[in-house]
């Protein structure tokens, strides 16, 4: 068993020192991460970049302690292991969602994350998606969860090409609902390829038509990943009463008269990671990466404030 100290004592980390624009970010040495009992410390490979990140860096949700370090999820392999955990060995191949560590987040070469938010990444799965699908796909679980997505529905993902909206086609038709997502033409193969029965642009003055010819009794369930000036053209068509789930972040919060609106987030749990994985199996998830390395983070949130990424922005942490 790998002991802390075994471990470099400091590390490469992309730290903002107070709030701004992208240029903020600098990356710097910094000490390693401490091991409490009940966490473990990951040797990262790969972060997630999120939209949250660059809104957290330019201090829309508050003050920015000196020395912080963003990113929510990440993969990569264990490098040692509290005394309270079980479950996990060093060298096991993990990821995980820990928005708001305390210990630091994702973008740096080590973290120190609690063992309940860490779970095993698939043999099958490439590093590089599981470093950038946890926060997305638990959200999108979360939303088909609290919608009851079932067989035999018919869903529609208002926004599936970004990171929310892929995994929640993706997982929408393993759950055996046949999917229809909304995407600009140059995303709708992606879309296609993760299972969508139906692509369609919303902002194509023929969307109207389309929605019709496939989905003529209209929709059962919708999960909303955005906003936008149509979306009401899209929910006007669900089923009476039909529900329509949100991420927390979406403004202006959708909504729609007599349809319950339900927010969800993220789950961040061994739980929530078990269930992910088991609908995963042995299989693989098409999830679509933009790789920047660490040394370029600041083009990273660049490029992610720039807007309609499709899938996920993705930092090498190693390079």
């Amino acid at each position: 068993m790998t002991s802390v100290s075994e471990l470099p004592k400091m590390m490469k980390a992309a730290v903002v020192d107070g709030p701004g624009p992208a240029k903020v970010l600098q990356l710097k040495d910094v000490p390693l991460p401490s091991l409490p009992r009940n966490h473990v410390i990951i040797a990262l490979e790969y972060a997630g970049v999120g939209i949250w990140d660059a809104e957290q860096r330019a201090g829309s949700f508050g003050k920015i302690k000196s020395g912080t370090i963003l990113g929510a999820d990440g993969s990569g392999t264990v490098a040692a292991v509290g005394s309270d955990v079980s479950g996990f060995n060093v060298g096991d191949r993990v990821y995980s969602y820990s928005y708001g560590n305390s210990g630091g987040g994702f973008y740096g070469e080590y973290i120190s994350v609690p063992a309940e938010r860490v779970g095993l990444v698939p043999t099958q799965m490439k590093m590089e998606i599981a470093g950038g699908m946890p926060c997305v796909a638990l959200t999108a679980q979360t939303g088909l969860e609290v919608l009851k997505v079932k067989k035999g529905q018919t869903l529609l993902v208002f926004g599936a090409s970004g990171g929310v909206g892929s995994l929640g086609v993706w997982l929408g038709n393993e759950k055996g609902a046949t999917v229809t997502g909304t995407a600009r033409p140059d995303a709708q193969d992606y879309v296609r390829s993760l299972g969508a029965a139906h692509a369609i642009d919303a902002n194509s003055s023929e969307h109207e038509a389309v929605i019709k010819r496939v989905a003529q009794a209209g929709f059962d369930v919708c999960l909303v990943t955005t906003s936008g000036d149509k979306l009401p053209d899209f929910l006007k068509h669900l089923k009476d009463k039909a529900p329509l789930a949100y991420p927390n972040g979406v403004e202006p919060k959708p909504s729609l008269h007599g349809h319950p609106a339900l927010a969800c987030d993220g789950e961040m749990s061994r739980a929530a990671i078990d269930r992910l994985n088991a609908a995963i199996g042995s299989k693989t998830i098409p999830l679509r990466t933009q790789v920047f390395p660490l040394s370029a983070v600041v083009e990273a949130h660049k490029r992610i404030e720039q807007g309609h990424v499709v899938g996920k922005i993705v930092l090498s942490i190693r390079e």
